[in-house]
């Protein structure tokens, strides 16, 4: 009798959704994954996931610019990839591909994740990813150059002009400000964050309308930043921006979060403890613009229990714990949970985590449509137009509505 019931336990466990970690054991999933950047501190921690769970993780990395394309193509051809390393911008155009995670949410602490990172892999009201890297815009200064000079951290973007340009002594190579111009997504992100804060909109009930009051004046104030900017800026991409500060050339960066923890290596940077972080600048509102990146599995994985193991560790404390200390080389991961954004660990390690974590409470996302990657492709390749003199900005704003209206429909 107790060996029937032994084997009837056994068959319920077999047969349950989810399978147990051990049925794990030997499983190899293949992740997508950004190369370079974050890239740094994911393989130097994997061995332990590997310990721990048995699965082997195959990394497929690829550079900022081909990843979306890559998975795009991956999943819609049902290729190989099990779980997919995502900016959240991607999460609605391939949300038909991946995995529903509703119910497998239910198993987290979700009242240690801040809310804003959770939002973030979610479309219509179904959870499609996990969020591992907090990312939000973050406004860098030196802090020895203000007390020299007797100046506040800029707090509105009047001040933030005013402030690029007291420190702007080219002379000196001593630059106000370090922000890109080239075609990169960058430049057409910093752009979009100084017409968000003052009342723009890149697509308002359901059109495109940059071409407003607020985004010609948004427009002009991104425009006279890059007066005081160091010279080669239209050539400029991320680590551009950070090379800016660690080599203590600018005197301030707007910045992703991420981007900060190599400023603050000694070993890479001349400025390490000299400087400030503070919420990005505000006009008649301030937007700190959200881009978490976030762990989503493909909805045809034949090792969807071992890609949600993966994805869960990765969001995990114990991983959030060993991202803060890692010095990443050029782009660090942080944690979504608050547990390590508040740990005093943490703060010590980071010091603008708390400008971080302050940030998240009150950042602002990109459109959620299944048309966004289209339509911030067009932003990129035209903001790059404007800084390189081809377009006016009148002109900029009218061709990025446009392709705005033709990508929706409209």
């Amino acid at each position: 009798m107790r060996t029937k019931t032994f084997f009837l336990v056994l068959a319920l466990v077999l047969s349950s959704t989810a399978s147990p970690v051990w049925a794990q054991q030997g499983k190899s999933i293949t992740l997508s994954m950004l190369a370079g950047y974050k890239e740094d501190v994911l393989r130097a921690s994997l061995p332990e996931f590997e310990k721990k769970t048995g699965i082997k993780v195959v990394v497929d990395a690829s550079p900022f610019g081909d990843l979306y394309k890559k998975q795009l193509l991956s999943l819609s051809t049902g290729g190989r990839y099990d779980v997919l390393f995502m900016d959240e911008p991607w999460i609605a155009p391939l949300s038909e591909f991946l995995l529903p995670l509703n119910e497998r949410m239910k198993s987290l602490d979700l009242a240690d994740f801040v809310p804003t990172t959770v939002a973030s892999g979610a479309f219509q009201g179904t959870q499609y990813a996990v969020p591992v890297d907090p990312n939000v815009q973050l406004l860098v200064y030196r802090k020895d150059l203000f007390e020299q000079k007797g100046l506040k951290p800029p707090a509105t973007w009047d001040e933030l002009v005013a402030a690029a340009k007291a420190f702007h002594d080219p002379s000196k190579q001593q630059y106000g400000i370090a922000i890109t111009a080239s075609s990169d997504i960058q430049t057409a992100l910093y752009m979009l964050l100084a017409i968000w804060s003052y009342g723009g909109e890149l697509v308002d009930n359901g059109r495109g309308s940059l071409n407003s009051a607020a985004g010609k004046k948004g427009g002009e104030v991104f425009l006279e930043l890059l007066k005081f900017t160091p010279p080669n800026v239209k050539s400029y991409n991320f680590a551009d921006v950070n090379k800016a500060i660690q080599l203590g050339q600018a005197a301030m960066a707007i910045q992703w979060a991420s981007g900060a923890r190599p400023m603050e290596d000694k070993t890479r940077s001349s400025v390490a403890g000299k400087l400030g972080y503070t919420l990005v600048p505000k006009a008649v509102r301030q937007t700190p613009m959200r881009g978490v990146w976030t762990i989503a599995v493909a909805k045809n994985s034949a090792n969807q229990d071992a890609a949600w193991q993966f994805a869960t560790w990765l969001s995990g404390k114990e991983f959030g714990q060993a991202a803060v200390k890692f010095p990443s080389a050029t782009s660090a991961i942080h944690s979504p949970r608050f547990s390590v954004l508040k740990d005093a660990g943490t703060k010590a390690t980071l010091p603008y985590a708390d400008t971080l974590l302050a940030s998240l409470q009150i950042t602002k996302e990109r459109p959620r449509l299944r048309e966004y990657a289209d339509i911030q492709e067009n932003l990129r390749v035209t903001a790059g137009k404007l800084t390189a003199g081809e377009l006016t900005l009148e002109a900029a704003l009218k061709e990025i509505d446009a392709g705005t209206n033709r990508i929706l429909g409209k």
